[in-house]
């Protein structure tokens, strides 16, 4: 049988993808793009009206479903409740984008507090291994799947004042890189993309104080789109990426600091 052309390979008809924080940003490019290339989509976020306008939009522009279900990532039960519900409304669960993530910027360390850390560990770290043990249990029953967690520059130590974000971070490429050696028999793959600083609403703030002083850091001089690191999560999640697991992949523009 002749090898399937690049554009077979990125194509999700009927595929099911669940993006948390899905609602706006990143996480809405990556709905966005799944549903163009024929993904159904859940899209997992505590903000259910935003994430009710991207469903929507998804639906008009689409010939696919969008399903919204308001889901604190940090709460195991709600993981496991967006998970089955995604299951028994699509049949399956093909593809998990652990999106979510906050983080709580402070001028240092000793600065912050434990209230800071439970939230921004809570979300970033405990949300991917929530989310990606309730979607497991499915994956591993169909023998296929593929997960997409997230790192950022952070968890280089690029990024003093959000040392607790990148720790939780760097906790995701550890947990990453361990399970996809777990569960690769099972045919199900796991990567994390790194994305440098993308404008989003969640960044605007900061990028429109700091953007001269922030590009001299990238090499080709611009700041990253939402849909560039879409792009990459889905050509990570297609069969053109099925030989790619338990890998890294940086989206920054050509990252110049070490």
């Amino acid at each position: 049988m002749p090898e399937r052309s690049l554009t077979e390979k990125l194509d999700f008809t009927d595929d099911v993808a669940a993006v948390t924080g899905g609602a706006s940003g990143i996480g809405q490019a990556v709905c966005e793009t799944f549903a163009a290339l024929g993904a159904n989509v859940t899209i997992a976020d505590v903000d259910v009206s935003t994430a009710e306008e991207t469903a929507a939009t998804i639906e008009e522009e689409y010939d696919t479903r969008a399903m919204v279900i308001e889901t604190d990532v940090s709460s195991y039960e709600d993981a496991t409740e967006m998970i089955d519900t995604t299951v028994d409304e699509f049949g399956s669960i093909d593809i998990l984008v652990n999106n979510a993530g906050m983080s709580t910027r402070t001028s240092s360390f000793l600065e912050s507090t434990p209230e800071d850390w439970d939230r921004s560990v809570g979300v970033t770290y405990f949300g991917t291994m929530n989310c990606t043990h309730a979607a497991l249990r499915h994956m591993v029953e169909q023998e296929s799947g593929c997960i997409i967690n997230y790192a950022s520059d952070s968890y280089k130590g690029n990024d003093p004042s959000l040392a607790v974000y990148g720790g939780a971070k760097a906790g995701n490429v550890a947990f990453t890189m361990n399970v996809a050696k777990e569960v690769g028999e099972h045919g199900i793959r796991m990567n994390v993309v790194s994305p440098g600083t993308t404008e989003t609403s969640a960044t605007e703030d900061w990028i429109a104080e700091y953007r001269e002083k922030i590009l001299e850091s990238y090499a080709l001089n611009r700041l990253g789109k939402p849909q560039d690191i879409a792009n990459t999560v889905a050509f990570l999640a297609s069969d053109a990426a099925d030989w790619i697991t338990a890998e890294v992949v940086s989206v920054n523009g050509g990252y110049i600091r070490g």
